[in-house]
């Protein structure tokens, strides 16, 4: 890492002149990030871009005939071929592209399977399989991807009938980069897709997890941080919606606090983020460190819940 090449990248990346200027572009996309300074989250930054160009890669070979009609691999490694031909064209030897044509089909197989079952209709959740899933998770159940421990009322709501249910009181103060209760779904049980269903995800027991509502809000059916704009939202105009997401991607992932001999985890904290270079730094994507509350020092992470309404 050069300073040169720290000057190179706040020339392309913040100068908002150069947004749509395809030199200035081509310039970024041959830089390589520094990694000395991307903090603590490089493996989460890096990864999910990876796993963003595979998506993109493989669906790229996706015809939509094999969307809208029965197709085999056969038909699929024949269509993968003409595409890797236009792609390579003679870079590579031809046992080789025989070699990649098949894997890439393989995947290119997989891909649309999970399309085709997300047109299927999707299987409602029995009041069987929320008592077989409180089971599972015992007699103080947490949300899978923050720890954020249900209430007795949300507990029994989760079972009862519409007419049944008890109102569930709301905190009054909200973390405001991990904004659990400011709506009643907040703190409700909800059972989350581990494997997006959209995406291809099972309709069936070990796929299905326990999460609150505001978890379940934000992880929607993305399985990146790269999936959602930057443009800031809500009525606090805080955050982008993508930095919520990143948040439970980062406790989703690291499962545990960050603080070392720390024996507080997911399944018995409820968890939260704060700057890996200090209390009172910025956080975002680079900087999160995952926390439980035992060892937070951030001054004025609560808000009223009516600011953030």
């Amino acid at each position: 890492m050069s300073i040169g090449t720290i000057k190179q990248l706040s020339s392309s990346v913040l100068s908002s002149g150069s947004l749509w200027d395809l030199k200035n572009q081509k310039e970024l996309a041959g830089l390589k990030p520094p990694e000395l300074l991307m903090g603590v989250r490089t493996d989460l930054l890096q990864g999910d871009v990876s796993r963003e160009w595979c998506k993109w890669i493989i669906e790229q070979f996706i015809d939509h005939d094999f969307i809208n009609s029965k197709v085999s691999f056969i038909k699929i490694y024949k269509e993968v071929s003409k595409s890797l031909t236009i792609l390579l064209g003679k870079q590579i030897d031809d046992d080789d592209k025989i070699l990649i044509g098949k894997h890439l089909s393989n995947l290119v197989l997989e891909r649309v399977e999970f399309i085709k079952e997300e047109q299927q209709r999707r299987k409602g959740i029995t009041r069987e399989i929320k008592e077989e899933l409180l089971s599972i998770y015992g007699a103080s159940p947490r949300c899978w991807l923050t720890g954020y421990k249900f209430s007795k009322e949300a507990v029994f709501n989760f079972t009862a009938s519409k007419l049944d249910k008890v109102d569930l009181t709301l905190p009054t103060y909200i973390d405001r980069y991990r904004p659990i209760g400011v709506k009643e779904r907040d703190i409700s049980i909800e059972v989350d897709h581990l494997y997006p269903f959209s995406l291809g995800g099972k309709d069936c027991i070990d796929n299905y997890r326990l999460i609150c509502g505001w978890a379940n809000k934000v992880k929607s059916n993305h399985v990146t941080g790269y999936s959602f704009g930057t443009k800031p939202s809500g009525k606090n105009k805080l955050y982008p919606k993508s930095y919520y997401y990143w948040v439970l991607r980062t406790i989703g992932l690291k499962r545990k606090c960050e603080v070392p001999n720390c024996k507080n985890n997911i399944y018995n904290s409820e968890l939260t983020v704060t700057s890996s270079l200090g209390a009172s730094k910025s956080i975002n994507p680079v900087s999160m460190m995952v926390i439980c509350k035992d060892h937070d020092t951030l001054n004025k992470r609560y808000l009223k819940r009516d600011i953030l309404e």
